[in-house]
């Protein structure tokens, strides 16, 4: 184990795999255990701030600061005689006078505010700069990594939903979960139908793990008791010529919009959020599954069959969509 592999496993960077390989080698190896110990204590301060978004103003102010004490104390402390110094003085005939120093001008072209002991410390300026640069890339890569994870098992967990909408269609003639009818009214409850058919992957969250946990407690409107909560966005379908709503299913031609047509995603991001209610946990995107079974990352909610926002249908609403190709996603509460 490298020191690399301790600072991912501290830092929560690894996937399931490798930190079973590092708890592994930390439980039979006391010596590992020990170093590992050292770089948490040494990350401790590091993963303090790391979850403010963004850095605390402090920080930077704290790291030059530290800096700044360690170069001034280093300047300032007096040379330690060393053992030959000691000889040399012990010895008359060995004897040897220090050099007389020879006394130069203190510049008087720079402020005197930035000098130390009568001196300009550069070096304290190019520390103090370093340290800030240091500081910056540090949060920064952090950051970076953390949403990465978050991106990456967030796919993981609809590649898993897409399992269970795969079984669900095998057993319904190749149509997914509907929502608006008898016992489904909202978008959420397409998870009910699954399990109500046997069809929920086992340990499967209908929430991206980066998004905050709802409450379970919550009944959501026109229902009388709570449901398990949803952070994914479900087709609300779309309406028939007579008005009927119809839910999304399968074409028995593969090559007919099936990695065209979204079958769930993250809800919508702020910038493209129709209506009131949780966003994208992701920040500045979304990932979206696709009938398919693929999953992509997205940055603008255009990415319908057509090019078309999917959460909202071509009139601009949060409701069903005029035809089969304009697909809309819906937040749990949303009805068709």
């Amino acid at each position: 184990m490298t020191d690399e592999d301790f600072i991912g496993y501290a830092l929560d960077l690894l996937d399931p795999d490798e930190r079973a390989a590092v708890d592994a080698h930390l439980t039979a190896n006391p010596g590992a255990a020990a170093q590992f110990d050292l770089i948490r204590a040494a990350l401790a301060p590091l993963e303090a701030d790391r979850e403010d978004d963004p850095p605390p103003p402090a920080l930077a102010t704290r790291t030059v600061a530290r800096l700044a004490a360690c170069l001034v104390a280093e300047g300032t402390r007096p040379a330690e005689p060393t053992p030959v110094d000691d000889v040399l003085r012990s010895v008359p005939s060995l004897s040897v006078s220090p050099p007389t120093p020879t006394h130069r001008p203190v510049p008087t072209d720079g402020p005197e505010s930035r000098a130390v002991g009568g001196r300009f410390r550069a070096d304290l300026v190019v520390a103090a700069g370093i340290g800030l640069v240091a500081v910056g890339l540090a949060l920064s890569f952090v950051n970076r990594a953390r949403h990465a994870n978050d991106l990456l098992a967030c796919q993981n967990n609809m590649q898993t939903l897409h399992q269970g909408l795969t079984g669900y269609a095998d057993a319904h003639a190749g149509r997914f979960p509907q929502v608006g009818v008898e016992g489904y009214p909202t978008a959420g409850s397409f998870v009910s139908a699954l399990v109500d058919a046997g069809q929920c992957p086992p340990g499967f969250h209908p929430i991206c793990p980066a998004a905050p946990r709802p409450d379970p407690t919550d009944v959501p409107t026109g229902l009388s008791a709570p449901v398990t909560p949803v952070a994914y966005a479900y087709p609300l379908g779309h309406r028939a010529p007579g008005g009927a709503v119809l839910g999304v299913w399968r074409s028995a031609d593969p090559a007919d919009e099936n990695d065209l047509i979204p079958i769930a995603a993250d809800y919508p991001t702020a910038a493209a959020s129709p209506g009131s209610g949780p966003t994208s946990p992701h920040g500045w995107g979304h990932n979206v599954l696709y009938i398919g079974g693929n999953v992509r990352f997205a940055t603008t909610s255009a990415v319908g069959v057509n090019g078309d926002d999917i959460y909202r249908n071509q009139f601009g609403q949060v409701a069903a969509g005029v035809d089969r190709s304009d697909a809309v996603l819906g937040r749990a509460q949303d009805r068709p």
